[in-house]
């Protein structure tokens, strides 16, 4: 599989997290807003919500989520 077919690995870094909410709303498919304020997001990502991933994590003003290609065999 090439790696640009590889599902993507979003992480949220909840110590950094401020709870400002823009990933959310970049990426409303994508990332939720737990009960306490912060991001969450699922581990992986359909590529079709690749877009909205990366929208939501550079949106974060604490720098608080990573995308990153899951590796081959993840």
């Amino acid at each position: 599989m090439a790696d640009s077919q590889l599902p993507l690995v979003i992480t949220v870094d909840r110590s950094k997290c401020c709870g400002y909410t823009l990933c959310a709303a970049e990426g409303p498919d994508v990332y939720a807003i737990d009960d306490a304020g912060y991001a969450v997001a699922p581990e992986s990502v359909p590529l079709e919500l690749e877009a909205q991933a990366r929208r939501g994590a550079q949106a974060c003003p604490a720098e608080a989520i990573t995308v990153r290609r899951a590796e081959a065999g993840q």
